[in-house]
């Protein structure tokens, strides 16, 4: 993941270092200059000085002349090599030195317009490319950087800008809000093909491994071997699951896994619904009926994270019509662009979950939004 976006991104802060670079190796130039021309100018001066204008009077005082040359250009020796090892002190500690440098908007304009293609052809939605380059605004113009640090200041500063993008949501908060009340309801939504089965299954590992108690309610009746498919789940998991018929009405499925989890003191339940190709009136009713029936404490949207703008895009519809509070997203994995994850939580204003990033039950990652954003500037 962010493959294309990390390249493009390091290749931005070189561009702007090898800038400031050039300015400071310029001013280094010039100063060495100016120092070359004083001293030419203190040449001549003592020069000069041990020039006598009359030439009777070195005649007459010829031995105290040449004493006086003598020291004269003993001075001129040592004050030459002081000049030079002034100017050679100086140059060097300038090519040493800290060169500052205020980043102009022109210097953000740099940075943002070689990441902004990266992430228009890795999918990241407009509203997103929008805080960015405002945020880097925000953040770098006026700044003072070196030469030697503008490299990592930069990078800083980008890692920072993307990471106010992500929302997540840390595994301890998940958990303690599912421990405050029994059994805790988690209706889980999305389109044909985005992995819920496989997402409910991994969730159901998760709380098995935190101590919980899943059930899960089988609540797609429309896809062919939905059912199926969650009870060979939940037989290698030994999670119960509650079912009825194909083309049964999913809320009530929903009402009795609940009923169910109350009686036999289950922890947690979990709702399957269905989904379909594209977000169609009776998907949208369906959904409504099922969350106002079940009541869940928790909505959650699995999208596919290599459909790119496209799952945004649900994510809103479902977020619109639906309501959403967290964001998983499956096959994240083998998702080499990462638009998805950088625009998700920012365009719905909701966490992202997990990352879903193969297919055991463990592959199921906490997200962390630091880590995620550092992980982009990183080889």
């Amino acid at each position: 993941m962010f493959d294309f976006i990390r390249k493009k991104i390091k290749n931005s802060i070189d561009s702007i270092q090898k800038k400031l670079s050039k300015e400071e190796e310029n001013e280094i130039r010039e100063d060495i200059k100016k120092e070359e021309e004083i001293i030419k100018q203190d040449q001549n001066e003592l020069n000069k000085d041990i020039l006598p204008q009359d030439r009777k009077e070195i005649k007459e005082e010829v031995k105290e002349i040449k004493k006086e040359i003598a020291a004269l250009d003993k001075e001129k020796t040592e004050v030459n090599k002081a000049k030079e090892e002034h100017t050679e002190s100086k140059a060097e500690k300038k090519k040493k030195r800290v060169f500052s440098h205020s980043i102009t908007e022109s210097d953000v304009d740099m940075i943002y317009s070689e990441i902004k293609s990266a992430l228009l052809e890795n999918n990241v939605a407009l509203s997103v490319l929008d805080k960015i380059h405002y945020d880097l605004n925000k953040k770098l113009v006026g700044e003072s950087v070196s030469v030697i640090g503008s490299k990592n200041y930069i990078e800083t500063a980008i890692k920072e800008v993307i990471s106010d993008v992500l929302i997540g949501c840390e595994k301890e908060e998940f958990l303690s809000r599912v421990k405050t009340k029994k059994p805790f309801v988690i209706l889980v939504i999305g389109v044909n093909g985005a992995g819920k089965t496989t997402t409910i299954a991994k969730l159901c590992k998760f709380f098995l491994l935190n101590g919980f108690k899943p059930v899960i309610a089988a609540g797609d009746t429309f896809r062919a071997a939905s059912i199926e498919q969650l009870e060979i789940h939940a037989k290698r998991l030994n999670v119960p699951v509650i079912k009825h018929t194909y083309g049964a009405d999913p809320a009530a499925v929903a009402f009795d896994a609940i009923k169910h989890a109350n009686s036999a003191k289950e922890d947690v339940v979990l709702i399957d619904t269905a989904g379909r190709s594209d977000i169609n009136k009776n998907l949208i009713e369906e959904l409504k009926k099922v969350k106002r029936i079940s009541k869940p404490d928790m909505t959650i949207f699995v999208g596919d994270s290599l459909t790119g703008n496209d799952v945004v895009k649900q994510a809103e519809i479902f977020d619109k019509e639906i309501g959403i509070d967290m964001n998983i997203l499956s096959k994240a994995d083998v998702d080499k662009k990462g638009g998805a994850v950088l625009s998700i939580s920012y365009v719905t204003k909701k966490p992202i979950l997990f990352l879903g990033t193969g297919q055991n039950y463990e592959d199921l990652l906490p997200f962390d939004k630091e880590k995620t954003a550092g992980f982009i500037l990183n080889d």
